[in-house]
């Protein structure tokens, strides 16, 4: 029995679409091609910064320190712009064959390419790196977007400095309220109103145990490593952003305690950057 679409069948058999695709239209922007690897990280390229550090985002400084200690070969591209990445973040490495590694990856990519770190003489590396993370790099987000002045300075003028005037507070407050939830989140001792005496008091204790940890050290851990890039990122951003805080006075005065950590992170980015 014939049907309405019968016709319909009889016309499209008569159509051929072996040669697919019927025509090709060549790409308006060819994907830029790399012979090396490509770390993207937030900040701005060193001639067009004041500061020697090249970018004030601790997880980017941290994978940018690790690869150094790993004599691992690479470019730094700056960018403001995560899209790029697996999982929408900053950093990631780019590959000259178009894998794209994210911050989290790049430890195994670097045992896998024969550039593992050195082994750490610190059985405890893990409790430390974890100390750190729980509490040092968070009183860095705080001066970089709820602190006030760091918000105007580092937040909008250094992260977000590519969009309009309104799009750019609009994503600095988003930026600021989510990094905010989810240290409260993660991290319920701090309350629902998150005070930054009790970041400060919580840096200051985590820098005590360093110190001792450190000694006449050249490495907290004994060689170079993940706790060693973490702590240098952190200290080394604090010292270096244009924003005086509590934990940065306690850093630099002249009889500060935690001379022998500043000197480590001096250290560290004269040997390496």
């Amino acid at each position: 029995m014939a049907t309405p679409e019968a016709p319909l069948r009889e016309i499209l058999k008569s159509i051929s679409f072996t040669q697919l695709p019927l025509r090709h239209i060549e790409p308006f922007f060819e994907p830029e091609k790399y012979s090396t690897p490509q770390l993207f990280i937030y900040g701005s390229p060193p001639s067009n910064s004041k500061s020697s550090l090249p970018t004030f985002d601790t997880e980017c400084l941290r994978t940018l320190t690790v690869l150094k200690f790993a004599n691992y070969g690479f470019d730094v591209q700056y960018t403001n712009e995560p899209n790029g990445s697996p999982n929408g973040k900053l950093p990631y490495l780019l590959l000259p064959n178009g894998q794209a590694i994210s911050s989290d990856g790049v430890l195994k990519h670097l045992e896998e390419s024969g550039h593992k770190l050195p082994e750490s003489g610190l059985n405890s590396e893990i409790v430390y790196c974890t100390m750190v993370e729980r509490n040092l790099v968070p009183i860095v987000e705080y001066i970089m977007w709820v602190d006030s002045i760091g918000f105007e300075k580092i937040g909008n003028g250094r992260y977000l400095r590519n969009y309009p005037p309104f799009v750019r507070y609009m994503l600095g407050w988003f930026k600021s309220s989510n990094m905010v939830h989810d240290l409260q989140v993660r991290q319920t001792e701090y309350g629902a109103a998150l005070d930054g005496q009790v970041l400060y008091d919580n840096a200051i204790r985590v820098l005590d145990s360093l110190l001792i940890l450190l000694g006449d050290r050249e490495f907290l851990a004994g060689a170079p490593s993940q706790l060693d890039a973490c702590v240098f990122a952190c200290l080394n951003i604090i010292i270096e952003a244009p924003v005086e805080s509590p934990i940065r006075t306690a850093l630099l005065r002249t009889d500060s305690k935690y001379e022998p950590l500043v000197s480590f992170a001096l250290r560290v980015a004269e040997k390496y950057f």
